[in-house]
C-alpha cells in the first residue's frame, strides 16, 4: 500500500499603495485585509489515496474547503485574483493535476456554514479566476454613490475594529478535485493557491 500525503497551502497578495505616485481610482487609505488563517487542502480528509487513476473530491457541502476571510469597506467592491497550481511530489517531482473550485458569499447570516446561506459559484478556468464583486451584496439596490474621501474613521486597521459599521466581511470559499494516475510514486505532494485582493 503506497502512502501519499496532499497539502495544498494558501499564498496571499495584498499590493499596497505606492508612494510619489497620484492613482484617483485607489483606495489606499481603506482597510483591506484577510483576516483569518485559512487551512490548507487537506485530501487525506477523503479517505486514503490510491494510485488507480480515481477522482478525490474536496467539496464545500460537505465541509471540505478553505475558508478565507476578507474584511473591506461594505459598500466598495473588491478585486479577488486567484490561481492554483498542480500537485509535485517533494521528493519524486511527479505531478498530479489539481482542479480549482470556488464559490463566494457576501450576505450577512452565519456564513461559516455554507450550508445556512446560497452561495454564488465562480468560474474557474484553467485554474484561476478574477472577479470583482461588492464586499457586502447590495440587495438589488442600485449602488451608493462614489466613497467619500478617507477620514480617520476609514483609516481604522480592521483587525482591530470589528465593530466599526463601515466595514463587513467576505467569504472565499477554494475546494477542488485530484486525479491520481495509475502508478503515481507514493510521496508528498504540495502546491500552491494564490490569492491577490484589491480595491482596484
Amino acid at each position: 500500500m503506497k502512502n501519499f500525503l496532499f497539502y495544498i497551502s494558501l499564498l496571499f497578495l495584498i499590493p499596497s499603495a505606492g508612494y510619489g505616485q497620484i492613482n484617483f481610482s485607489a483606495y489606499a487609505d481603506y482597510g483591506l485585509e484577510i483576516i483569518n488563517t485559512p487551512q490548507d487542502l487537506d485530501f487525506n480528509q477523503v479517505g486514503p489515496i490510491i494510485a488507480d487513476g480515481s477522482t478525490y473530491s474536496l467539496d464545500v457541502h460537505e465541509g471540505n474547503y478553505s475558508l478565507v476571510e476578507i474584511i473591506g469597506v461594505k459598500y466598495l467592491d473588491i478585486y479577488v485574483d486567484v490561481s492554483a497550481e498542480d500537485l509535485t511530489g517533494n521528493n519524486t517531482g511527479e505531478t498530479i493535476e489539481f482542479t480549482l473550485n470556488a464559490a463566494y458569499s457576501n450576505q450577512l447570516g452565519d456564513l461559516k456554514n455554507p450550508a445556512s446561506v446560497s452561495l454564488k459559484y465562480i468560474n474557474v478556468a484553467n485554474n484561476a479566476f478574477n472577479i470583482r464583486v461588492p464586499v457586502l451584496e447590495r440587495q438589488s439596490q442600485p449602488p451608493n454613490p462614489p466613497p467619500t474621501p478617507p477620514t480617520k474613521a476609514t483609516d481604522l486597521d480592521p483587525k482591530s475594529d470589528y465593530s466599526n459599521p463601515l466595514y463587513e466581511t467576505f467569504y472565499l470559499y477554494l475546494y477542488g478535485d485530484i486525479v491520481v494516475p495509475n502508478g503515481t510514486a507514493a510521496d508528498t505532494y504540495t502546491g500552491t493557491v494564490t490569492i491577490t485582493i484589491s480595491y482596484d
